[in-house]
């Protein structure tokens, strides 16, 4: 026999939700509870009375991918931190590079058909992508493997460095053909913590002019679109950063769609700021844990857990090992990998979700025309 419990519950409209609010205020003006935040208008009274809430942006479970970021000063060393990590769970490896290595030291013992791996470097004229990425394929081709099974990314930016477009256009249908699970053009994440909305209108803009100036070499729009991957930086507002997340969903749909592409996700490798920890390890422990969730419902691909600062108590691989466990409980205990955008059917965050989205592709748009950057 069906029970509808919820006839028990009349529905209650915003007025009557607001009417008692203000009631319990005692006569304390309402308007006190909402705020701006980098110029929008924050409602902290989502209801569905405000319209109809949307549809899941993805509608399949994000198994999100626990990453552990390694800064290779010494590859023997990161090797060794790198094979810690593995042992303790972690399903990618991010080597921050400083400058030319031995691959075949850095992976020692690394089995790369199971592990993703992540390259960034302060400068990769030192270590060009191509060669790191041919270096990776001799490397895969030594344990029999061939470069279709690799995954991972190359967080290489022809905006900051190269003027020459032909290059990177070239370097992406390399990799598209090479190494098809590679993502290898990095669209960053420069903003402050002040401007998040306009650094997701940068974003927007850097991936469309990518689009533009590899579209005129020849590089099949759609090719470029696989091989794109955002790089996001979060702080501690844990619901303006799930809304931010999932507003970059929306804008890379409608960037695609203003090219002609099939709807696809954009592939999100979020990390957190650092100003956002403090001086006590317990207290980043916490807070670590609040922006994890925000990333992982916000819809990260591969998440980095920045581990606490170490002390006499604390050795650096028992505070990474803390780090990494943030991303288990989400997962093990949590199932946080097992729902389809957990926040959909939220007012508040749907609403939010919406009015960033909005703001950012204004931006974009506005962008376009100081910068003489047209579609």
């Amino acid at each position: 026999m069906h029970t509808d419990f919820f006839a028990e519950f009349p529905p209650v409209s915003k007025e009557q939700w607001l009417a008692r609010i203000a009631k319990d205020l005692k006569d304390r003006p309402i308007e006190e509870l909402y705020w701006l935040n980098e110029g929008i208008p924050v409602d902290p009274f989502g209801h569905a009375d405000d319209g109809e809430a949307a549809t899941p942006i993805w509608t399949e479970p994000k198994a999100w991918e626990i990453c552990e970021t390694l800064d290779v000063q010494d590859p023997e060393n990161a090797n060794a931190l790198a094979l810690n990590a593995l042992q303790f769970g972690a399903e990618g490896l991010h080597f921050q590079l400083n400058g030319a290595v031995s691959l075949p030291e850095l992976l020692k013992d690394i089995h790369l058909d199971y592990i993703s791996l992540h390259f960034s470097a302060n400068d990769w004229s030192v270590l060009p992508p191509a060669q790191l990425l041919a270096s990776l394929q001799e490397q895969a081709q030594s344990g029999g493997l061939a470069g279709g099974q690799l995954r991972g990314s190359v967080a290489f930016t022809p905006h900051a460095r190269f003027n020459d477009w032909r290059y990177v256009a070239d370097w992406v249908a390399y990799a598209h053909a090479q190494t098809p699970g590679f993502k290898t053009w990095c669209i960053p994440d420069d903003s402050q913590a002040d401007a998040t909305v306009a650094g997701l209108a940068t974003q927007i803009l850097q991936a469309h002019t990518a689009f533009q100036k590899t579209a005129a070499l020849g590089l099949e729009t759609a090719v470029l679109a696989q091989h794109l991957f955002f790089d996001l930086a979060i702080g501690p507002h844990y619901f303006w950063e799930i809304a931010r997340l999932r507003a970059l969903h929306i804008l890379w749909m409608n960037l695609l769609k203003a090219w002609g592409l099939a709807p696809a996700l954009p592939q999100l490798h979020v990390r957190f700021r650092p100003e956002a920890y403090g001086d006590s390890l317990y207290s980043n422990m916490i807070r670590s844990t609040t922006m994890a969730m925000s990333a992982v419902i916000g819809g990260a691909d591969v998440l980095s857990v920045l581990p606490g600062s170490a002390d006499e108590q604390h050795a650096p691989v028992f505070v990474r090992r803390i780090a990494r466990n943030v991303q288990h409980l989400l997962k093990m205990e949590g199932y946080f990998d097992t729902f389809a955008d957990p926040a959909a059917g939220s007012y508040y965050i749907e609403q939010l979700t919406r009015k960033i989205a909005a703001e950012a592709w204004s931006q974009f748009q506005q962008q376009q025309t100081s910068n003489g950057v047209h579609p």
